[in-house]
């Protein structure tokens, strides 16, 4: 068993999202053109309000089903989707993502726990080089704060850390792990912005991952 084990975000955590969709709005526009960039992402929109989970493979499938061949033909459909599947992810990362991982390495074992769909996630999370980071450990669920048990199974430990921009999946993880859970808010991607859930104050929150390279051991267990 693990003294101490980090569980860590991937979008708006460790890597910024919001700049790569910037990225993605931008090209998809040139492609495209705007009405059909328009369309998928209210599509992308219409795939997370079902399933609760961003999927990309998905949004696309269904952009393809939906559209003439008139208007979106093979090859630019296949040239829209290497947009998103040949990203080069490790340029978004944040400033001293990568660092950061190293620090909290010394101190126990890193994990990615991320939220996604289980292929393009996986996809991202090996292309913007935290997989190897983390020296392979990887946990992909819809909802990963329903999964805790899952998640002590696969590492055991005596305490947890959870890293992620997300303030009501660190709200519920803490209802479910209590004294065993400290909650790190980062504020980085557009739930910054959003209040906390009612009753509920993060062990810590920092503005910039990077921040948490300032913290020991010790520190994180007291906070």
């Amino acid at each position: 068993m693990q003294p101490l084990v980090f569980l860590l975000d991937v979008d708006d955590t460790l890597l910024d999202n919001d700049a790569i969709k910037k990225d993605w709005d931008e090209q998809l526009r040139v492609e495209l053109g705007p009405k059909l960039t328009t369309r998928f992402w209210e599509i992308y929109e219409q795939v997370r309000n079902e399933g609760g989970v961003i999927d990309i493979p998905l949004a696309l499938s269904r952009l393809r089903k939906q559209t003439s061949n008139t208007d979106l033909d093979e090859r630019r459909y296949q040239h829209a989707r290497s947009l998103f599947f040949d990203y080069p992810f490790y340029k978004r990362l944040y400033p001293y993502a990568i660092e950061t991982l190293k620090h909290l390495r010394t101190m126990g074992l890193t994990v990615i726990a991320s939220d996604g769909d289980l292929v393009f996630q996986r996809e991202k999370i090996i292309k913007s080089h935290l997989a190897e980071a983390v020296e392979g450990r990887i946990l992909l669920f819809i909802h990963k704060q329903e999964h805790f048990d899952e998640i002590m199974r696969a590492y055991p430990a005596d305490h947890y850390v959870l890293v992620d921009d997300h303030p009501h999946i660190l709200c519920d993880s803490k209802r479910i792990m209590r004294d065993l859970l400290t909650t790190v808010f980062v504020k980085q991607g557009h739930y910054a912005a959003d209040g906390l859930p009612e009753g509920f104050v993060p062990d810590l929150t920092l503005l910039h991952i990077g921040d948490l390279r300032n913290y020991q051991r010790e520190q994180l267990l007291r906070a």
